[in-house]
């Protein structure tokens, strides 16, 4: 206790008025965060103020990271109290950044329905409005992070890590897919035909992704496929959308390949 009473006599007093300055931070918000244990005060004064130290401020510093990424005082609070920090607070960091991952997914729903509906008004047909705001109803409500417990076979896991360096890789060939794949659905039901223009640039675009996801690699395609193959597993959402959308793409993708020989 003496030893604690030396450590914070040594470091500087900071009064709250400060600290709110430095921090940006309002007065208000510093006491709410001591009186729920967040960032509990070093201290009073003899007038009865709180006054925080050079260490404190170091933790606030990482509050406000925290906070700058969408975690909860309550996460933070148990990142901060956790004795082994490092390890805990990267598996919160990877559950947040799987959450802000889904909510760029969500925004991508809606940006390929706008594609959608704006390229079958460029073809003179009416947009599908009741089944676009469907997709993005439904596709709304995927957990991207049920992926992880997919289990996936070694050879499937040998490709996938090989072709995917990094989450950002995952991400940009899922949201590739899923916006070819509304706009395959919604091009059938605005009565688009595979052979017309928007279409065959439907079935380009998806050639080019599996050419880069597959390298053109005979084995590479079959770990694709085996997933491909076992949509039981999916969303319900991912798996509607795909059933609505390969009827046409399939067309589109004979049409277009005959047209390369």
């Amino acid at each position: 206790m003496i030893r604690l009473e030396v450590k914070i006599m040594s470091e500087k007093q900071i009064s709250t008025g400060e600290v709110a300055k430095i921090s940006g931070l309002t007065i208000r918000t510093l006491q709410h965060y001591d009186n729920i244990g967040v960032l509990p005060a070093s201290g009073r004064t003899e007038g009865g103020r709180r006054f925080y130290t050079e260490s404190d401020m170091i933790k606030l510093e990482h509050i406000i990271f925290y906070r700058g990424l969408g975690f909860s005082l309550n996460q933070i609070k148990e990142i901060l109290v956790e004795t082994k920090t490092d390890k805990n607070a990267n598996e919160l960091l990877s559950t947040q950044k799987i959450m802000l991952y889904n909510q760029i997914y969500s925004i991508q729903n809606s940006i390929a329905a706008i594609e959608a509906s704006q390229e079958i008004i460029g073809a003179g047909k009416m947009p599908p409005w009741t089944l676009l705001a469907t997709f993005m109803q439904s596709l709304g409500t995927v957990d991207l992070s049920i992926w992880g417990d997919y289990e996936f076979s070694d050879e499937q896991t040998e490709v996938f890590q090989e072709r995917f360096q990094t989450m950002s890789d995952v991400m940009d060939f899922y949201n590739t897919w899923k916006r070819l794949s509304i706009k395959s659905a919604a091009f059938n039901e605005a009565g688009i035909k595979p052979d017309e223009a928007i279409a065959q640039t439907l079935a380009m675009e998806w050639t080019e992704m599996t050419q880069k996801v597959t390298g053109g690699n005979p084995e590479y395609e079959q770990a694709f496929l085996a997933v491909d193959n076992q949509r039981e597993m999916w969303n319900p959402a991912e798996r509607e959308l795909i059933e609505k959308a390969e009827p046409f793409l399939e067309e589109a993708l004979n049409i277009y390949n005959q047209k390369q020989k």
